[in-house]
This record gives structure tokens, C-alpha cells and sequence, in this order.
């Protein structure tokens, strides 16, 4: 369980991947007849938080509604875990104050499960065991809004220089309708530099003032949380700054870590290493138009944004090739003015050569000699069509590109509209140590490319490996390491296992060891080191999120291999398994979702699995080739568990990817109803029946009496709720009127009626 002592920066605190914890107030109403949720909305919900010394200093702004159309008497309740200290709740109607009572745990839980004995209703059962701010019971008027002010303070621990902020919004999942306007501002002062910040929950925008100063913002309109807001930040004075958060879900399974590493805001400027840098055009026939001259203005972006240092060229090509220059160039003015002078005089025209203009670009960066032979070096490469002139198979041009690559080029592909290969883009960039993307039809392409380069325009570290003293390290993503650019940072996510734990340092926190990044920095080889510790099984919940998002982009990667080399049966099962704990739905995995199919089938599972894939795999062109493509880039590319913009994820799990191409078009996110994901857990609906993860191998039918059936609010119920963890506590929070319910709880099959 999850306390405000714990780095936590909220009044209440619950884990954003299972290990839950609350601080925002809901409304309930006093009449028994009136569940938790559906009798009041939220129309905003203002945060602000100031972190001074690693003191949080939260305010809330809020104001609730009545949805309904005759007055309600309701009260204000707001959980609190033990510890924390709140300076003050105001709650405020209509001008009038109302005060609030502080209950210790015991009384609270008391409080918790009453109110969900007498409305029937399970939504509380999550903040049992913590304390309870409660006020007196005052009537909402239908429409007019009830202002709620809530200040208090907090200690964010720190653990081994990483900081966490914490502040739930889950509980605004029991407003009747989206709030209207909902931010969350975090403002970050330290002593030190702040290299990492890190969000595994929401998508955040970060202003920084200055290396000490940060300020992060997740700000959103008619939405409905159903994910707490949580914020890692790093504050070292290091010219590059490193964070492993690790965490061991059982002694005898492997542990999972996240690596973030990035440059320091006030040194990476001094340290940009200068780089190397081929354009690849397509100025193919079918480029004519609109699509031309937004390519153009991406080329002149780039141009317009080299380094003092940087060398570059540009290789414009459709049947035949025109290089710019012979060789790469200094990016001085007056090459620069040259290349901007002949980008206005493209003209599209004639077929798609990418094998001659790929290799023609590898050829130029590399074999370099002297100073320059440790430049990075990167290829922009950019098509509209399918290679039509000269070598056209797929096999062909993949090993001319790799021959043509002897300086370890990055190739950064585009593919622009739906008349792409998808996978000979995915496999040049895979075999190339780069990436793909694509932009569809009527997405702005300068845009895109523009946003790409400005990411890596200013290279800091490159060749980056990883060694951690005495441990293992295994099924790492990305499996090759880009470069660390000013301004950026890299999320790494994998597993490891201690061989020799008794060659490790231990103490009461865990075993203590060196992590040692190392790469080209400033033109030399050189390693940095930071000491970490590896915690035991069940000793850390913060970092719950950890296994689910590698399992995320494993289920990326386990999806791209199955496209690039075909599928078998090791791949397909564990994708199936990885998929169904995770609740991770795709256009793959939608079966996990459609309750004709039951969740003990795993047989049936594969066939679907195999059928999806097989029609997945049909088109490498053409709208479905790009969906398909943008479905494995989501999940292979993961950073955080953040919902798309505009979804509601308390409906439902978000599906990655989409698989109606109206959507797709349109930029919308699916939801796919019959699974709910509840932290690093999922549960599956099969008709009024839900079965959680960890009961998903039991057949209701046939394994019947194996299973305990309880009778949801009786005595043995109850009896349940206060032996579960918080997590398991969630799950059971999530049973709706006229649903049922099969979990396993400490070894035991339970059906909840």
C-alpha cells in the first residue's frame, strides 16, 4: 500500500499501475437510492503544484454540478492515507463554508463500507484503509455549481535522486459527463540541474526556465480520467543524467527496469557534436501538387536548422538521381543558399529508383576519414510510391542498402500517403538502426519531418550501451539504442535477473550496484556511472507500471517480428499471454474483446490470432498497409500509458492502433467495451459475467466446483475486501449492478454474484 511518505506528492495515494492511493475529493450523494457516480458531473478541475526542496504544495480548484432535475443532499468526501498532512479543505456552496472532520483509518474504513453496503454500490471499496475527510450533508440545487478548495503539503521521497509527484484523478471517473476543463500544473525548483522528467501516465508538456526550473502541464477538455497523474523528475548535476527504476513483480520471476537517460539542459549545447546528413527526396509524378510543396518546405526546414559544423547533401531523385553536391558539404551560407535555390526548382516528374538513390546516400556519408570519422551520420529518406525503376524487389534493395551502410548510417524513413511498401520501409529502417513513419494523405508532411529533425538536429551522445555491474540485462526495447540528442530523452525498457546476488552489495533497501552508460561524447569514448539499487520482490510498489509498459512494446516488437519474418508458435502464445495480463488490445488481439469468444480457449485464441494476422499481413501498400505499420509503431515506441486525446478510457480499454479506416482517417481512438483495464490488471467481459486476468485459464462451466461463489456486500464479502491488497480491492470496485464477477484472490477461484 501506497503512503504519502513515499515520494507521493497527493493527499491520497494509489498506484498508476496498481498500487492505489487517493487524494481528490467526489460528492456522494446522502440517499441511499442514488449510486456514487451518475448523480453529479465535475465541470473543472484545477491543479496546481509547487515543488520546492521536495516539498509539494498543492492547491485544487473544482466545481461540481448536479446533473440531475430535483435537489439532492449530498457530502463532500476526500481519502486520506496515513501521514499526510493537509494545511486545509474549504468546501464552498453558494458562498457558505462548509468544515470537514478528519477519520483515522479505522473509523474511515468503517465509514467506506457502510456507504457501499447501503448503495450497493463497490466504487469506495479501493480507499479502504486509508482516512477520510468528510463534511456535514448540504443540498445541490439542480444545475447551480458547488466550488470545492482543497490545499495541503507533502514530502516527495526521493530514491537515489529520482523525485516522484503524485496527484490521482481517478476518482473523477464518477462524474456523469467529461469535465470541461481539466489541467494539471506542475512547477519544479531545484538545487540541483534537472536533467530527466518523466511521466508514465499522462502526456505532458514541458516548459523549462532554466536547468533548475521546470514546469509541467497535462491539460485536457471533455475528458474522463480513469488514470492518476504521476511525474518523475531527476535533479543531478550531471553532464548526463541517468534514472533506473526497477521493479520485481515475484522473488522467483524475472524484474523489470526502465532506463531514462538524458543530457543536462545547461551543458548539452556545449557538447552538440557536429553531424553528417543526406537528404532523399522523392520527386517522383505522383509528388506533384500540394504533396510537392510541403515536401519542399520540410527540405527547406532542414536546410535552414543545420549546425555550425554539420556536413550535408542532398539526393533528389524519381528515375534518375541529381545529388546537389559532390560529396557532403560544410553547412556554411553559401551551400546552404545553393541547396535552398534548387529545392524551388523541383519539378515532380518520372518514376520511384529508391534502390539507386538509397545506396547513391549510404555511399556518400560513409568511409570518411580523420575528424569526421566519428560524426553520426543519418539519412532522411523520404517516398511517396513503391520503387518502380530499377531494382524493385524488396529482397534486392535491402541487402544493396545494408552492403551500401559500412559507416553504421541511421536511416530515418517516411513514407507519405497510402501508396507505400510498409515493409520494405519497416525492414530498411529496422536493418539500418532507424526508424519508420508515414503520414497519411491529408496530414501536413512538413510538419511531420520538420518535428522529426528538430528532435535530432543537435546530437549529444552517441553509440550508446548499457552495463549494469553484476546484473543481467534481457528483452531490452529498443533493441538498438538511438543516439541522445539536446532536449530529448530515451526511455529504455527490458528485464534482468541476478546471476550472482551474493557478488552484489545488499542492504534493508536492495542489492546495490553501478549502472554504466557509455558512448561517443564530445568526439570521445567515455562512460559515466551512477550508482542504483535493485529492489526485492514486493519491497517498491511506485513503480508498478514498469512490467505492463515493457509488455507493451514487447507485444511491438513480438508483432513486428511476425511481419517482417512470418509468425510461429512460440511468438504467437506469447503474444496471446503477454496481450490477455495486460489487457494490451489490438486489431491482432481484438478477440480478448469479443465475449463469443471464452477466455479459457486458448486454442481458439491462436486460430483468431492466426486469422488476424494473416489478414493484417495481406496488404503492405495502401491504407491497410499504413494502419498495420502505425499499430506496431504505437506499441513499439510506448513511453507512457496515456490514452489517446479524446478518448474516454473508463468506457473501456483503448485499443493501439485502429482497425475501421474511417477512424483511422480521422485520427480517433477505439475503445473496445468488453475489457476494463484496472491498473497493470485487465478484466474481460463475457456477456454479465467479467473474469479477471488471473482467472482467465478457469472454465465457469467445468471448473465450477473449484469456485468459491460469494454474494457481493455480505459478510463474507466484506471479510475479502479487507484481506485484499489495494490492487485486488480495485478490481472488485469495478463490478457493476447486474454483473458478476470471477477473480483469484490468494490462490482461491472466487465468482462474485
Amino acid at each position: 500500500m501506497r503512503t504519502s511518505n513515499r515520494i507521493l506528492l497527493t493527499v491520497v495515494v494509489v498506484g498508476l499501475a496498481s498500487a492505489a492511493a487517493w487524494a481528490d475529493g467526489m460528492i456522494v450523494p446522502v440517499r441511499p437510492d442514488l449510486r456514487v457516480s451518475g448523480a453529479w458531473a465535475v465541470k473543472y478541475h484545477h491543479v496546481n503544484i509547487i515543488v520546492r526542496d521536495q516539498v509539494a504544495s498543492v492547491s485544487i480548484d473544482q466545481e461540481f454540478v448536479n446533473t440531475g432535475s430535483g435537489m439532492i443532499e449530498v457530502e463532500y468526501l476526500f481519502p486520506v492515507p496515513p501521514e499526510a498532512a493537509i494545511d486545509s479543505m474549504t468546501l464552498v456552496v453558494n458562498g457558505k463554508e462548509y468544515a470537514a472532520v478528519l477519520y483515522k483509518a479505522d473509523e474511515a474504513r468503517k465509514i467506506y463500507e457502510e456507504i457501499v453496503r447501503i448503495k450497493k454500490d463497490p466504487a469506495l471499496l479501493e480507499y479502504a484503509g486509508f482516512g477520510l475527510y468528510r463534511t456535514r450533508a448540504f443540498p445541490l440545487q439542480p444545475g447551480k455549481p458547488a466550488k470545492v478548495i482543497v490545499t495541503y503539503k507533502n514530502l516527495c521521497k526521493k530514491d537515489r535522486g529520482l523525485v516522484e509527484v503524485w496527484y490521482p484523478l481517478n476518482t473523477e471517473k464518477f462524474s456523469a459527463k467529461p469535465i470541461e476543463d481539466l489541467e494539471v500544473k506542475v512547477d519544479i525548483k531545484s538545487k540541483a540541474d534537472i536533467t530527466a522528467v518523466y511521466s508514465p501516465s499522462h502526456d505532458l508538456v514541458v516548459d523549462r526556465k532554466g536547468a533548475r526550473q521546470v514546469i509541467a502541464t497535462y491539460a485536457a477538455k471533455n475528458e474522463l480520467p480513469a488514470t492518476d497523474f504521476q511525474v518523475f523528475y531527476q535533479a543531478a548535476d550531471e553532464a548526463v543524467g541517468a534514472a533506473l527504476l526497477t521493479y520485481q513483480p515475484q522473488a522467483s520471476t524475472y524484474g523489470y527496469f526502465m532506463l531514462l537517460v538524458s543530457p543536462n539542459v545547461r551543458t548539452a549545447s556545449q557538447s552538440v557534436m557536429p553531424k553528417d546528413i543526406v537528404l532523399v527526396f522523392d520527386h517522383s509524378g505522383s509528388m506533384s501538387g500540394r504533396l510537392l510543396e510541403q515536401a519542399k518546405a520540410a527540405l527547406r526546414y532542414v536546410l535552414k536548422n543545420l549546425n555550425r559544423g554539420d556536413r550535408f547533401n542532398v539526393v533528389s531523385y524519381s528515375d534518375s538521381m541529381d545529388t546537389f553536391f559532390d560529396g557532403l558539404v560544410p553547412a556554411e551560407a553559401k551551400n546552404v543558399e545553393e541547396a535552398l535555390d534548387r529545392v524551388d526548382r523541383i519539378e515532380a516528374t518520372g518514376g520511384t529508383n529508391i534502390d539507386e538513390a538509397l545506396t547513391l546516400a549510404m555511399k556518400i556519408v560513409a568511409g570518411q576519414q580523420g575528424q569526421a570519422a566519428g560524426r553520426p551520420k543519418y539519412i532522411l529518406f523520404m517516398t511517396d510510391g513503391q520503387p518502380t525503376i530499377g531494382r524493385t524487389e524488396v529482397a534486392d534493395i535491402l541487402d544493396d542498402v545494408r552492403k551500401a551502410n559500412s559507416d553504421q548510417a541511421r536511416l530515418l524513413a517516411f513514407g507519405v500517403g497510402y501508396d507505400v511498401n510498409t515493409h520494405l520501409l519497416d525492414k530498411l529502417a529496422e536493418q539500418n538502426n532507424g526508424k519508420s513513419d508515414y503520414v497519411k494523405p491529408k496530414e501536413p508532411v512538413d510538419a511531420k519531418i520538420s518535428s522529426l529533425y528538430a528532435k535530432i538536429k543537435s546530437p549529444v551522445m552517441t553509440n550508446l550501451k548499457l552495463d549494469l555491474r553484476g546484473i543481467r540485462f534481457t528483452d531490452m526495447y529498443p533493441r538498438r539504442i538511438a543516439d541522445l540528442f539536446e532536449g530529448d530523452q530515451l526511455v529504455l525498457l527490458g528485464r534482468y535477473d541476478l546471476p550472482e546476488p551474493a557478488a552484489l552489495a545488499k542492504t534493508e533497501d536492495g542489492y546495490h550496484s553501478q549502472l554504466v552508460v557509455t558512448g561517443v561524447y564530445e568526439g570521445k569514448e567515455k562512460a559515466f556511472e551512477y550508482p542504483v539499487t535493485v529492489r526485492p520482490a514486493g519491497r517498491d510498489s511506485r513503480y508498478e507500471f514498469v512490467p505492463k509498459l515493457w509488455a507493451i512494446r514487447r507485444v511491438g516488437f513480438l508483432l513486428d517480428e511476425m511481419q517482417l519474418h512470418g509468425r510461429s508458435k512460440e511468438l504467437m502464445d506469447e503474444l496471446i499471454r503477454l496481450s490477455k495480463e495486460y489487457g494490451i488490445i489490438t486489431p491482432y488481439t481484438s478477440f480478448l474483446a469479443d465475449e463469443r469468444v471464452a477466455m479459457k480457449d486458448s486454442a481458439g485464441h491462436k486460430r483468431a490470432l492466426a486469422l488476424a494476422a494473416q489478414e493484417q499481413g495481406r496488404e503492405v501498400a495502401g491504407r491497410g498497409g499504413q494502419m498495420d505499420a502505425k499499430v506496431r509503431q504505437a506499441l513499439r515506441e510506448a513511453e507512457n500509458l496515456a490514452a489517446p486525446a479524446g478518448t474516454r478510457p473508463a468506457e473501456g480499454a483503448v485499443v493501439f492502433g485502429n482497425s475501421s479506416a474511417e477512424k483511422y482517417d480521422k485520427g480517433e481512438a477505439e475503445v473496445a467495451r468488453n475489457v476494463r483495464q484496472v491498473g497493470n490488471q485487465a478484466i474481460y467481459g463475457r456477456g454479465n459475467v467479467w473474469v479477471a486476468a488471473n482467472a482467465a485459464h478457469v472454465d465457469p462451466e467445468r471448473d465450477k466446483d473449484k469456485i468459491r461463489e460469494v454474494q457481493q456486500f455480505s459478510r463474507e464479502y466484506f471479510d475479502l475486501v479487507r484481506a485484499n491488497t489495494v490492487a485486488e480491492n480495485q478490481v472488485l470496485s469495478q463490478q457493476r449492478p447486474n454483473e458478476e464477477l470471477i477473480i483469484s484472490l490468494r490462490g482461491q477461484v472466487y465468482r462474485i454474484r
